[in-house]
């Protein structure tokens, strides 16, 4: 019988193979998974796209205008630094995926910085 790995085990194990990214950065693109969700009429399954929208509101809410220069610091610069998080989650057992659900989905044009900082009073 197999111990269940919490959520900060996991992203430990995660950190010590690919230390791109601070554990900060995954609990962050927890909370903004909750957030996003939270944000919905009903409790769903959300995709790429929703979460980056959802962690750039959360970002704002949460660090106003430190926000870009805090996810920089943990990491995270592009959607597909947020794909990447979520994908090491996923094969941690974190997260679940849909079949339809592809890494390509986050390789889309999100610039953080443009949302976070120049465009932060829109």
């Amino acid at each position: 019988m197999s111990e269940a790995v919490t959520f900060w085990e996991a992203v430990k194990h995660i950190c010590e193979k690919d230390a791109r990214f601070k554990p900060e950065a995954y609990g962050f693109v927890m909370e903004s998974l909750e957030f996003t969700i939270q944000g919905l009429d009903k409790r769903r399954h959300i995709s790429a796209t929703e979460l980056l929208h959802g962690l750039s509101q959360h970002a704002k809410n949460k660090y106003g205008l430190l926000a870009h220069t805090v996810l920089a610091d943990w990491g995270i610069q592009t959607g597909k630094d947020v794909g990447k998080i979520v994908y090491h989650l996923v094969e941690a057992g974190q997260l679940t995926k849909q079949a339809e659900d592809r890494y390509e989905d986050f390789e889309q044009d999100f610039d953080f910085e443009k949302i976070l900082e120049r465009d932060y009073f829109k």
